[in-house]
């Protein structure tokens, strides 16, 4: 009869068991920054995404309409014509296409209203305004067929996710000109994807771009009545 060979079994020491926890915990180190960096950018890309079609349902509605964009109802701080509203116009012939919520949107709006107003938050994205109704002498610009440069100029953008601009639909970068940095956060997220933000343009193409290279004025060489622009995405007539 053969002999059995004999197996001895050992269990870790407690100096494997601590190496072996420090390189799990050096390899989280490693890849969780990574891993949360990669889910920031995917939802920036489903965020894009939802305003591209948002873009081509508006053009569509144009199509339709005389080359005429969707008009706007819902008001910073409460709704004014709730069948003016752009998202609920787009939603009643295009609903099941289109996604109103940008995953990066944390607004405690969705569900509670905010104080001293009965209204919710619709949606993620707001037109600008100069798409909109008369500003000055420079609008409207309400028609596909005004557009010179339909490539330069932002039609809709993210919406800021608390104060009054939390329930509206659209932005006034018209009034931005002096601190536009502080008023264009009080209407809108500059910074909803790392350090940029989503772009929607007239012809219907998304950017994700920082808010510099959007709106930017040289204020060395500019007076009240001669400005002297770096960036402008939102005026149709000077977009670049």
């Amino acid at each position: 009869m053969g002999k059995r060979e004999s197996f001895s079994r050992r269990g870790f020491t407690l100096v494997e068991l601590l190496v072996v926890v420090s390189v799990i915990a050096l390899l989280i180190a490693i890849l969780l920054p990574a891993l949360t960096k990669a889910r920031k950018q995917a939802r920036r890309t489903v965020c894009a995404s939802n305003l591209r079609s948002m873009g081509l349902a508006v053009y569509a509605y144009a199509t339709s309409n005389d080359g005429h964009l969707v008009t706007v109802g819902l008001a910073h701080g409460g709704s004014v014509d709730e069948d003016a509203a752009w998202i609920n116009t787009l939603e009643a012939e295009y609903g099941n296409a289109l996604v109103a919520r940008c995953p990066s949107d944390k607004s405690p709006h969705w569900k509670v209203p905010p104080t001293g107003t009965t209204e919710l938050r619709r949606v993620s994205y707001a037109t600008n305004y100069y798409t909109v109704k008369p500003i000055a002498d420079v609008g409207p610009y309400d028609r596909l067929s005004l557009f010179k440069k339909p490539s330069q100029t932002a039609y809709m953008v993210e919406l800021a996710e608390l104060g009054e601009y939390a329930v509206a639909d659209h932005v006034h970068p018209e009034k931005w000109l002096i601190d536009p940095e502080r008023k264009s956060k009080e209407e809108m997220e500059v910074e909803q994807h790392i350090d940029r933000a989503n772009y929607l343009f007239i012809d219907t193409h998304v950017e994700s771009l920082k808010f510099k290279n959007t709106y930017d004025i040289d204020y060395d060489n500019s007076t009240l009545t001669n400005i002297k622009w770096i960036h402008n995405l939102f005026d149709p007539a000077v977009a670049f």
